[in-house]
């Protein structure tokens, strides 16, 4: 039983060491545990005291998250999805928190001007089709990329 205990106590150490470098997901606390040489049921038990005790929050750190997302990184409603899946973020909360493309319609319209900077000289059709290829990869939707590229470029008719 004190082996058990002792166990529990590095993990819960070795997980408080984590949080100490950013707020992590229940599903990363586990992962990272279990790769440290934890079991999952060590695993387990730590993150349910640390969500008990609210050192974990997966709604508050998708919140941030989705914040950098859009903010930083220029992500799209597909590429906000992604990104709060792969940080270990449950489908449930990512449903509810990625809103609808409308949300993202700045976000895009700051990319577009920072990446035509980097592409002067270019010709409006070639232009256009490595801007909407970059904002399909960032994960807007077509309505999204047309808007904005329609704006930019002040013509109605958008490739794709």
């Amino acid at each position: 039983m004190k082996i058990i205990e002792d166990n529990y106590r590095k993990a819960l150490q070795y997980a408080f060491l984590l949080l100490r470098y950013r707020d992590r997901s229940e599903r990363e606390i586990i992962q990272r545990l279990q790769r440290k040489g934890f079991t999952e049921e060590d695993g387990r038990r730590v993150s349910s005291y640390l969500k008990e005790q609210g050192f974990v929050n997966d709604a508050k750190f998708a919140e941030a998250l989705k914040r950098t997302a859009v903010e930083h990184k220029q992500l799209g409603r597909r590429g906000v999805v992604h990104y709060l899946l792969a940080k270990g973020i449950p489908p449930e909360i990512v449903e509810g928190i990625s809103g609808d493309d409308e949300e993202y319609l700045e976000a895009a319209h700051t990319f577009v001007e920072k990446k035509v900077k980097q592409i002067p000289g270019l010709e409006p059709f070639a232009a256009k089709r490595r801007l909407w290829a970059a904002l399909s990869r960032k994960g807007y939707s077509s309505e999204i990329i047309g808007r904005v590229l329609r704006a930019y470029f002040d013509e109605e008719e958008i490739c794709e």
